[in-house]
Formats: C-alpha cells, structure tokens, sequence
C-alpha cells in the first residue's frame, strides 16, 4: 500500500463503520473467554448495547461499546469492532 492510501483514510476512528451501523438498545454479542474451576471456553456472551463513545486508547482514538451483558448488573467496557449485532429475532 502506499502512503497515498493511508492519508485519505476516510475513517479517522477505530470502529466508525461499526458505530454507524449500531444504536442504544440494540442487542449485541461478542467473544469471551470464561474460566471456571475446571476449565477454559471460548464462548458467545450477548447484551444490550446501552451507549457508543468515542475514546483516546494510547495515541489511538477508538469507538468503545458500553453493555450491559444479560445475566448481570455490571456494565462493561468492549472496543466496537469486537462486538457485532445479534441475528435473534422478537416474534412476539
């Protein structure tokens, strides 16, 4: 690639093509490793996406996700580009 490419870079923050494709209150899964006593899994979490914000991650600038992941109380914080809309569907 040339340097041409990387200076008309049209997204200037790590995640900005995901962040136009999500909203507050879509819900949202991701990757996670789980360890329990007896073992280690690489297992899909889901969520509510709650807010998108934009955020300094050492000299990057990034779009982080704030969930709140079903089954808990806590929210947490994930990079956008690693979470992606859930393909479940509301048939009520």
């Amino acid at each position: 690639m040339s340097e041409k490419t990387f200076k008309t870079m049209k997204n200037r923050v790590l995640g900005a093509s995901n962040a136009e494709k999500m909203a507050p209150g879509d819900i949202v899964t991701w990757k996670s490793w789980e360890i329990s006593l007896n073992d280690e899994v690489f297992e899909v979490r889901e969520g509510l996406l709650v807010d998108v914000f934009e955020a300094k991650r050492g000299i990057n600038d990034v779009f982080i996700a704030k969930i709140l992941p079903f089954g808990d109380e806590k929210h947490i914080e994930l990079p956008l580009i690693s979470i992606k809309k859930s393909t479940k569907k509301d048939y009520l």
